[in-house]
């Protein structure tokens, strides 16, 4: 990238000594090293930085290296095909390598990054269905400068800089030298302002409670503007690494800080819970380097890239460690951008940028529902909008909330109380797929069936209601959710004619023929038939107990009577994908498919998918 070549450089054509405020001393080499060996129980990985690596474990690493770029570039390139068997190349290599992740702390993150790409990648795809949440993931700012080379600083902007260094109060080491001053001067451009002010337009509603919890961990407030480069404040902020929320985690190290990341909910992109484990990291990190340079380049590069910078050159200094390349070209410009961020933000006008006006923080209460319910019900009983309560709750991947008692969801102030009388009035098996209606002036049942898609007698049957009863201006309607079509298969236990079997499954004779391109009147004994069913949604849970009487499609899958579909695999698939696919894990697909040996598969293979 052009901007990281020029801000490399700048590495090494310094002309003048930086304008620097008070930095406290780096740790001589021998300490640093100390400090590292004797870290916390609770990093296991750490204390190994410092052994010699196998070079087996580092030629398996580059190779599923250049497997994900050579996967990025096809995909970029409109070759999604490639593009998934080259990833599915890299996992292949880093399974059969036969590794224990513990092997090397390389790998864990390496694996995280592999699947994180891959998702993103298959998640653009035309055939992925649109995030349950309806919003995409935003870009980070990092990834907007990019494809930026920043310009030469006029002497006048390092004048500015230097009298902020000495006028505008400050708790964090701030530099002033060529490679800072090259950012500064792209934030004057029209392309750079808009960056800066985009990325400064949520300050305000996470500023105050960023600051209080970088006070409890006693780490400087000033780290309340690195969100600012990482994600602009953007709580669904996702890298191209798979990095996401306001503090950019990948999902190996949101983990080892406790945030839960599972299918229903991703807590790197709640605010409070990713800030307390970023300052926990920070925090970490300090202990580990003293200096907060090298804390930031091991924020962005990996603690053991910093470590090991140290340990082949000797120099615990974050610009001796650029001079002498010793860190990656992105981490080299990751410091300057921060810093530079971090100058502009604390004095916008010094550098002529406007200081957008800060957005209401909007007040919210907590509510534990105590079970699983559809975010689209609370806001009908709350009277707001679907799109608010998941902008209160960005960590929720879907619009259901997970099956836990302890689950808090966020709403706004003054709803709880109601919410919890109202909820409690509806059938908990009605939470999840039901709506509430309140009827409006004039509003009649069919047109209320109509904007729901459900039958009138449905929605009739459902409230208790005759068919001579009006509906009343501010009535509270109870809707079920649309119907639903579900997939089973039937093995013909016998040879039988196929009105017999549609009999036996309750089905239409002609529907059973159409679904299974049937032509005689006759089916023989053992054949696989494939059985649709509609049922509202109110009854979707009774046509999964009728379906698990249905005869298994395999006898190697009898005892487990779980509802499932049949697949086959195309090229590229992989079962890390699959699962991505239909909402499943990896386990979950090995235990449908008993007969699976290994993680790798087969175009054509059939498989059969968990519901």
């Amino acid at each position: 990238m052009l901007w990281v070549a020029a801000v490399a450089a700048g590495c090494t054509q310094a002309s003048r000594p930086p304008l620097r405020a008070h930095v406290p001393g780096p740790p001589p080499l021998p300490q640093l090293q100390a400090d590292l060996r004797h870290l916390p129980v609770s990093h296991p990985t750490l204390p190994a930085w410092l052994e010699t690596q196998p070079a087996g474990i580092d030629v398996l690493i580059a190779g599923i290296e250049q497997a994900i770029e050579r996967g990025e570039r096809a995909y970029r390139e409109n070759r999604p095909e490639q593009g998934r068997q080259e990833f599915d190349r890299a996992i292949n290599q880093l399974l059969a390598s036969g590794l224990n992740f513990s092997a090397d702390p390389r790998l864990e993150p390496l694996l995280d990054r592999l699947m994180a790409t891959l998702h993103r990648y298959q998640q653009s795809e035309p055939s992925q269905p649109e995030a349950a949440s309806g919003e995409a993931p935003q870009v980070s700012p990092l990834e907007e400068l990019g494809e930026i080379a920043p310009t030469a600083a006029a002497p006048a902007l390092e004048e500015k800089a230097a009298a902020e260094l000495i006028s505008v109060p400050h708790d964090l080491p701030l530099t002033v030298n060529p490679q800072v001053l090259s950012f500064l001067s792209f934030f004057q451009t029209p392309r750079g302002q808009k960056i800066f002010e985009h990325s400064l337009e949520r300050f305000a509603q996470y500023a105050d409670m960023i600051r209080a919890i970088l006070r409890e961990q006693g780490l400087p407030e000033d780290l309340v503007y690195l969100p600012l480069p990482e994600s602009g404040y953007q709580p669904r902020a996702m890298s191209r690494a798979g990095a996401r929320g306001l503090w950019q985690f990948m999902p190996f190290r949101g983990r080892e800080y406790g945030l839960r990341i599972d299918r229903w909910v991703d807590e790197r992109m709640d605010p409070v819970k990713s800030t307390r484990a970023a300052a926990e990291h920070l925090r970490d990190l300090y202990q580990m380097f003293h200096d907060w340079y090298l804390v930031l380049a091991a924020y962005n590069a990996g603690p053991l890239t910093v470590a090991r910078a140290i340990e082949r050159t000797g120099y615990a200094d974050f610009w001796e460690l650029c001079r002498l390349n010793a860190l990656p070209a992105e981490t080299k410009s990751y410091v300057p951008i921060v810093l530079a961020f971090i100058l502009a933000a604390k004095a916008p006008t010094l550098y002529g940028l406007n200081l957008p006006p800060a957005a209401p923080v909007e007040a919210t209460e907590d509510f534990v529902p105590g079970h699983a319910v559809d975010l689209r019900l609370v806001a009908d009983l709350a009277g707001v909008e679907l799109s608010r309560l998941q902008q209160l709750n960005p960590a929720l991947l879907g619009v259901v909330t997970p099956e836990d008692p302890g689950f808090v969801l966020h709403v706004p102030r003054g709803t709880a109380a109601s919410l919890e009388q109202e909820l409690a009035a509806i059938p908990r098996e009605r939470w999840v797929g039901w709506r509430v209606h309140r009827v409006a002036e004039g509003e009649t049942l069919a047109a209320v069936a109509r904007q729901y898609r459900v039958r009138p007698d449905v929605l009739r049957a459902a409230n208790h209601l005759s068919a001579d009863d009006p509906l009343q201006p501010g009535q509270q309607l109870l809707v079920p959710a649309p119907s639903v079509r579900t997939v089973s298969y039937y093995r013909v236990p016998a040879r039988m004619t196929v009105a017999a079997v549609a009999r036996l499954l309750g089905v239409p004779v002609a529907s059973l023929r159409r679904w299974n391109h049937l032509r005689g009147s006759r089916v023989r004994a053992g054949a696989l038939l494939k059985i649709y069913v509609s049922v509202p949604g109110a009854r979707l849970e009774q046509a999964r107990e009728r379906r698990a009487h249905l005869a298994p499609a395999s006898a190697a899958v009898q005892d487990d009577p779980a509802p499932r579909r049949s697949y086959r695999v195309r090229p590229g698939d992989t079962l890390w994908s699959l699962a991505e696919r239909f909402h499943t894990t990896v386990e979950e697909l090995k235990r449908a498919n008993p007969s699976l040996h290994g993680s790798r598969l087969k175009p054509g293979q059939r498989l059969w998918i968990p519901d």
